[in-house]
């Protein structure tokens, strides 16, 4: 693996749309040999990148799927990349029992568990007030409590066992407001944060080792969001809102192994004193902003959600020049 060159010169991450020389597979041909790892999610796209590519650094795969299985063809593919084992578990991460006994069946089987990938989603298109409140609730289920379960179980472990990491697929959704796209962008904001908090509770313990990120993919034309941006989806919106989605997939365009290699690099640690918590987006190139830690460190808004304030105003409620003296009582009515 190749270590980032440190930088104190500030300058703009490249781009990337596809697997790049710092996260080249060959450089962590198993790094993570043996190591446990759960990926949600995994007949998709996304799922499946991410399963060759930890399969590449010699993982134990524990691939889970809720309707669809992943193609038989996925378990010989992983094991000839370098998998130490691959098995396929039946879940649905929007039910705790679900979650309960997925982490059994690992534990089970393997004794122990060194890494989560939250990657399954749901993600509909349509007005807020028009979708089904089940469906609402559903998408909220499975972006969201589905995350939070498998992490409520298997923290408490990663701690007794002093390492492991999270890897939950957020959205560059979840740090901005589109219309139409309310259970989506609401549950994945909640999922970022869902990391921050954690990782704060975590280090407060001192354990270095246990370390969690939430990433943007990329985009990538999945099964979900070819459904989503179809004709058939997009035609159900007001009319005046159809252009901008009517075109959304055609910035779709980015490789699912280049998720896949960057959730490979972090879980091995690399990006730990730079990003553990962050909220990361896979299309920057990572040699270059972790070569930025001193940056980081200096605005701990950088790769996190934050709200911008007029007058400076700090995300964290503190005014410029600090907490001003408590103006007098108001007797409130005060006619």
């Amino acid at each position: 693996m190749t270590e980032p060159q440190p930088s104190t010169a500030q300058f703009a991450p490249r781009f990337r749309n596809d697997v790049y020389p710092f996260i080249e597979p060959k450089k962590f041909k198993g790094s993570l040999q043996g190591k446990v790892t759960i990926i949600t999610g995994a007949a998709g796209a996304i799922g499946q990148g991410l399963a060759e590519s930890f399969a590449v650094a010699g993982a134990n795969l524990a691939l889970t799927y809720n309707n669809t299985p992943p193609p038989p063809a996925l378990k010989e593919r992983c094991l000839d990349l370098g998998a130490s084992a691959v098995t396929f578990i039946k879940c649905n991460v929007a039910e705790l029992e679900g979650c309960e006994e997925l982490v059994r069946q690992t534990l089970e089987a393997h004794g122990r568990v060194d890494i989560l990938i939250n990657n399954a989603g749901a993600n509909g298109l349509g007005p807020m007030d028009a979708q089904d409140p089940h469906d609402f609730i559903r998408d909220i289920a499975v972006n969201f409590h589905g995350p939070y379960y498998l992490m409520r179980l298997l923290v408490p472990k990663f701690k007794t066992q002093g390492s492991g990491c999270v890897l939950n697929i957020a959205s560059r959704a979840g740090t901005v407001a589109i219309p139409y796209s309310t259970s989506y962008c609401a549950s994945k904001a909640a999922l970022i944060n869902l990391t921050a908090c954690t990782q704060k509770e975590v280090d407060v313990e001192g354990l270095d080792d246990v370390h969690l990120y939430s990433l943007h993919p990329g985009g990538i034309k999945s099964k979900m969001t070819l459904k989503k941006y179809g004709r058939e989806s997009v035609s159900n919106l007001p009319e005046k809102a159809r252009g901008w989605f009517e075109k959304a997939l055609d910035i779709y365009n980015d490789s699912p192994y280049l998720n896949g290699m960057v959730c490979v690099a972090l879980a091995t640690g690399v990006g730990k004193d730079a990003l553990r918590g962050k909220y990361f987006d896979v299309g920057q190139d990572l040699e270059d902003v972790l070569a930025q830690k001193e940056a980081l460190k200096t605005n701990p808004d950088l790769y996190s959600l934050h709200t911008s304030f007029l007058g400076g105003l700090s995300n964290g409620g503190v005014p410029p020049g600090g907490y001003q003296v408590p103006e007098k009582a108001f007797e409130f009515p005060g006619f």
